[in-house]
């Protein structure tokens, strides 16, 4: 269903009937039961979180810096490439990509859909609001990117609020603890800053956030990208690149990803791109959250958005039921806990008896949240199935390769006066209902459990 732009659609929870009033000629509110969010346009959204009375008004950019070409920009110096991000100029300013005047609105059972193109036919956008839940989806699809004019290009989507963030930001650190960062600023160093830009890029593998007192704004990702926050308000992410030179740093061709690949390198060919550039899509997820929660809010959906569920699909005969063992299978007979992740289930086939190997890890650090940072206990046997008992269980060092109590005799004692960040192992304990294993705050524990046939 396509619905134009002077709508208001709310989703009814209740009664899942989708209605509509006359807003605005630009305005559409769109609402889920949780969240309410009004677009204007395909790029600015009011969210309104419902539940909490919470609000935050988003404006979105979409742009480029153009890479550092050490044949154009004087003086030359070093290239932008795969290892190395830097704009033609130091301060630099994103080249704004802009709109076309009226998204169009989709609206569906489980989702309502706001498409929205740029004036560039190379970049699309889908934001999404999902039933029941707590985010708004952009995703969004980029490339080819030209190079035409012969000069290479860093997208950026960056999301403008009113957070007044002071130049401070998080983002995680492989996808655990959210590291601290403040802009133009080093922890154990003064800055001589010259790259005011790219000197504030940090890694971004699944989320950043910016808070104050009054709000958090957090964007997950789901793949690993560049991110910061280089004017108080704002997030901004760098979601494809195409560069022309080298960097210098070990690849020895340009990042320029062509969908042909390319003609083998020398002396058995010129090692030329074939075809056109690569398209890519992604998503970002946004949630709003309460003041100076911006690690909590994040945590709530981290690993939901980078590891989407696989679907799988096989042929069959039309007509011929697949005759199935099982229509469906679970093998957890109960609910982990809400900070709890189950990280790793696998079978170790090269094991002479069934054994998995299990690795679980608490989801929060302390102090991000008053009841899930606290330590909490699981039990072994929910994981397995309430249907084989286990035999034994033997605690691994995170990689699985050595055994945890070997590990602790023999690892390095290191010298000072404290031992506050050496992290002890409580001992697993086997009682009639199951083994329990307690989890302090971001604590990753790894098990081989064998049980029987």
């Amino acid at each position: 269903q396509i619905v134009d732009d002077h709508y208001n659609i709310n989703n009814d929870k209740e009664t899942k009937v989708t209605t509509k009033r006359q807003l605005s000629e630009k305005t559409t509110t769109v609402s889920n039961g949780i969240l309410e969010v009004e677009f204007n346009g395909g790029t600015s959204f009011l969210i309104r979180n419902l539940e909490t009375g919470l609000e935050g008004q988003i404006e979105q950019e979409w742009g480029y810096y153009k890479s550092f070409d050490s044949k154009i920009n004087k003086p030359a110096g070093q290239n932008s490439g795969a290892y190395i991000f830097r704009p033609s100029d130091p301060k630099e300013e994103l080249t704004i990509l802009t709109g076309k005047e009226g998204p169009t609105y989709k609206v569906q059972d489980i989702v309502t859909e706001v498409h929205f193109e740029f004036d560039v036919p190379w970049m699309q956008q889908v934001a999404r609001v999902y039933k029941d839940q707590h985010y708004v989806e952009v995703e969004y699809t980029v490339g080819p990117i030209p190079i035409d004019d012969g000069i290479g290009k860093e997208v950026v989507t960056r999301y403008l609020t009113h957070v007044l963030n002071n130049g401070v930001f998080y983002t995680d650190s492989n996808g655990r603890e959210f590291q601290k960062r403040i802009r133009s600023s080093r922890p154990t160093w003064e800055l001589d800053e010259h790259e005011p830009v790219a000197g504030n890029y940090y890694p971004i593998n699944a989320g950043i956030y910016i808070e104050d007192e009054d709000l958090s704004l957090v964007v997950l990702t789901d793949r690993s990208q560049g991110g910061s926050s280089l004017k108080d308000g704002s997030i901004e992410l760098m979601v494809q690149r195409r560069t022309l030179q080298d960097d210098s740093r070990g690849v020895f061709e340009p990042m320029n990803e062509t969908v042909g690949g390319m003609t083998a390198y020398p002396p058995y060919g010129d090692a030329t791109r074939i075809g056109p550039g690569v398209i890519i899509t992604g998503k970002h997820r946004l949630f709003v959250g309460k003041g100076y929660a911006g690690a909590a809010t994040a945590r709530t959906s981290m690993d939901a958005t980078f590891s989407d569920p696989l679907v799988f699909a096989a042929s069959a005969l039309q007509g011929k039921d697949v005759p199935f063992e099982e229509g469906a299978f679970n093998l957890i007979s109960s609910t982990l806990p809400p900070n709890v992740m189950l990280m790793t289930f696998s079978r170790m086939i090269d094991e002479p008896s069934i054994t998995f190997l299990i690795r679980v890890g608490h989801q929060y650090a302390e102090g991000e949240d008053p009841e899930l940072s606290k330590d909490v206990t699981i039990c072994l046997g929910t994981i397995v199935g309430s249907q084989r008992k286990i035999i034994s269980i033997k605690e691994k060092t995170l990689s699985g390769n050595r055994d945890i109590e070997t590990w602790q005799k023999q690892r390095l004692n290191w010298g000072g006066n404290s031992n506050e960040h050496v992290r002890d192992f409580d001992p697993v304990e086997c009682v009639k209902d199951g083994c329990m294993v307690s989890l302090k705050p971001m604590q990753i524990r790894t098990f081989f459990v064998q049980v029987e046939p």
